[in-house]
């Protein structure tokens, strides 16, 4: 049953219910009012069975995971409706590229909005906590510092403090099974940009925060001391330049001359934010590491899902070598299993690596195909090449059974909502690798074609492409290049440096044409397949962790936290003992956690389990070939040695259009297609149709792929 229209507005109210509070607790964090009114509830607070922990707790954690656990819930009965969901004129604007630059990518202005308003936010909250300082100049005990040296390490302190507003939401973007931002459909791949734009400003802010507070202990000769000393109480400077080193290693690493030669090098550091975040905790205390525990306690919820996912393992069921050095293959997976099209799925080869995970985009629809997955994998570097060498060297052995060949998975990750269903016109935009995510969104359509859904009824797909042997990567799509599987749809290919040939023609019918080989299984991999926890599930999983750490935070203070007059007494213990009961709560509840998900898996796959049938129709010839019994292909037209001119073929389809309509225009590709398109689209928001006097809006959408 579907659900109905007031529970989903019910569910965003509640949302907005939830984050505006949170929203308001950090802008008025820095004033003097907060202050007052925050130590005068902590105080109220410890002489409740909460304590003051719990109090953090609720006000700056529960918004962030009561948001969560509804955006699931939501996400969940969304799926289930039946109706489109019409392009509105907000969504264009938002949508419709301001900065094109080649340094920085392409901008819209939804992203310029929330840019400009989180820098409003960082400035107001910096501006505000040093002012209120350079009014009353606190003395350091431990240090003889005069004016100008006060105000400077005021400076440096500040930056700290301005910090943990990046660090508190610098984790949501890179959450995948757990991620909430795909309400407002952003996928990972996307949302990975979010994340380097908040930790570049947020490794600025800490490399700041620690050179001009060494600086002023250079200055007073004390540096050796103060950031060798353990303290016992308060700031603890030594864990401080841990973290800081951690996260000095994590940024340069990550840097784009570094990270695209030495990968696995990048791949490993990045892992040392557990180092950083630890004594990130030591350094800062419980109370700073509450104001971004939501953050964190999502992504390591996150980390346990996708880990005990990806412990199981399935054997890949046929799979086919195309003459561009790619290789497609076919996964079994749960027929309850359901995925939106460009969704990603993160692939490892045990046989060729034991750590190597890999993002790879869905090229099938669950419509489609409701026991197996695809993914089109072209070689891109040193695991690609090996995965295409042990693919080629099982299909060339003549053999009666070929062996098997064991993958890990984990996902499929992508949006909650598919976004091309709000338009009846649909331009596609692809280089290379990138017609990979746009072959799962043709293959749902075609799929669901006689549906009661609605879906785009006029389809152009612009591809780009260097070499003629190239053609074979649409080998995936065959089937739809016939005039019964999808109809209004056209293909423009552009071959940018080859020239034309005669034998061009054969050369994409044979393409075309290429068989599936299938490969053994074993006997322990048989009747396992791809399965993943539901929306609900995630719901309920983010809601018991975080209800058992917050019991656990409460229980373990009361015991180990004794009191004086209903105050806890600090000097009477180290405050290291706060953090490690703060660190225990939370592997309590990561535990808890990871025990109930294996239970359900359990569970589901007792109910579910269904031998996989490799019958011989798994060694299926090309949809191409069968179809083409039926009815004559569709000739794409292809142009040799030249490339797209975007703002004439984009000119041409708003001509052809009758009516008032807004055109998606997905691209998928290099940075320098993007950017070209982005162009032609902040240029023309807007092109009438002297023929009919109709309008039309090209609605720009940048899609990210994984190979």
């Amino acid at each position: 049953m579907a659900p109905s229209s007031s529970l989903l507005l019910g569910l965003k109210l509640s949302m907005g219910f939830l984050a505006a509070p949170w929203v308001s607790f950090w802008i008025l964090k820095p004033t003097k009012t907060w202050k007052r009114s925050w130590h005068l509830a902590e105080e109220l607070a410890n002489d409740t069975f909460l304590r003051d922990c719990g109090l953090n707790v609720v006000v700056f954690c529960l918004p962030v995971m009561g948001l969560a656990i509804l955006a699931f819930i939501h996400m969940h009965f969304h799926q289930e409706r039946k109706q489109r969901k019409q392009a509105r004129s907000w969504d264009a604007a938002f949508s419709r590229p301001i900065i094109v630059k080649s340094l920085i990518g392409v901008i819209s202005l939804g992203e310029l909005l929330a840019v400009s308003l989180f820098l409003c936010f960082v400035s107001w909250t910096y501006y505000s906590d040093v002012s209120s300082d350079f009014k009353k100049l606190v003395p350091y005990a431990s240090l003889n510092l005069n004016r100008w040296q006060l105000k400077v390490m005021n400076l440096g302190i500040r930056a700290g403090t301005v910090s943990e507003v990046c660090l508190a939401v610098m984790l949501f973007p890179i959450l995948r099974g757990m991620s909430f931002l795909r309400i407002f459909g952003i996928q990972f791949e996307a949302a990975v940009r979010y994340h380097t734009w908040i930790a570049h400003a947020f490794l600025w802010l800490c490399t700041l925060h620690g050179v001009i507070i060494m600086f002023i202990w250079g200055q007073k000769k004390v540096l050796l001391k103060e950031i060798t000393t353990w303290q016992r109480v308060g700031r603890v400077n030594l864990a401080g330049a841990i973290g800081l080193i951690a996260g000095l290693a994590i940024w340069i690493t990550s840097l784009p001359v570094i990270r695209r030669k030495y990968f696995q090098f990048f791949y490993i550091t990045h892992h040392t934010y557990i180092v950083f975040i630890g004594f990130f905790l030591l350094h800062a205390g419980e109370k700073h590491f509450y104001l971004v525990f939501s953050g964190v306690f999502l992504f390591s919820l996150d980390k346990v899902l996708c880990f005990i996912q990806s412990r199981r393992e399935v054997c890949i069921v046929s799979a086919r070598v195309l003459p561009c050095k790619a290789v497609e293959l076919i996964l079994p997976k749960e027929p309850s299993m359901k995925y939106k099209p460009m969704s990603t799925i993160y692939l490892k080869v045990p046989s060729i690596s034991k750590f190597q995970w890999h993002p790879f985009s869905i090229t099938s629809s669950c419509y489609q195909d409701e026991k197996n997955v695809s993914l089109l994998i072209k070689c891109q570097g040193k695991w690609t090449e090996a995965l295409y060498s042990k693919i080629s060297s099982i299909k060339d052995e003549k053999l009666d059974q070929l062996k098997s060949l064991i993958v890990a998975f984990e996902g499929p990750h992508g949006p909650s909502s598919s976004l091309y269903e709000r338009y009846s016109n649909l331009v596609l935009i692809a280089g290379g690798s990138g017609i990979t995510p746009f072959m799962s969104l043709l293959n749902e359509i075609s799929s669901r074609s006689n549906s009661t859904r609605s879906y785009p009824t006029k389809i152009l797909l612009i591809y780009c492409i260097k070499r003629t042997q190239d053609l074979s990567m649409l080998t995936p799509i065959s089937s739809l290049l016939h005039p019964r599987k999808l109809k209004n749809f056209n293909m423009k290919i552009f071959v940018t440096q080859d020239e034309e040939s005669p034998g061009t023609a054969e050369l994409l019918d044979e393409a075309l044409q290429l068989e599936m080989f299938t490969f053994g299984t074993e006997r322990s991999h048989i009747s396992v397949g791809i399965v993943q926890e539901g929306l609900l599930w995630r719901a309920t999983v983010a809601a018991l962790s975080f209800a058992v750490f917050l019991v656990s935070l409460v229980l373990l203070s009361n015991i180990f936290v004794h009191q004086v007059h209903g105050k806890p007494n600090r000097k009477a213990y180290p405050s290291w003992i706060n953090e490690l009961l703060v660190l225990t709560a939370f592997i309590i509840a990561m535990s808890c956690s990871a025990v109930a998900t294996v239970l359900f898996r359990h569970q589901n796959s007792r109910k579910e389990h269904k031998d996989i049938k490799y019958s011989e129709s798994t060694k299926q010839k090309s949809n191409y070939e069968t179809d083409q019994k039926c009815s004559s292909p569709i000739r794409p037209e292809i142009y040799f040695k030249q490339r797209p001119i975007f703002s004439d073929v984009l000119s041409d389809i708003s001509n052809e259009s009758t009516e008032d309509e807004n055109i998606g225009v997905f691209v998928c590709g290099p940075d320098s297609m993007k950017e070209s398109v982005a162009s032609f689209c902040k240029g023309n928001p807007k092109i009438d149709n002297s023929k009919n006097g109709s309008s039309s809006s090209f609605v720009f959408h940048s899609v990210n792929f994984s190979l």
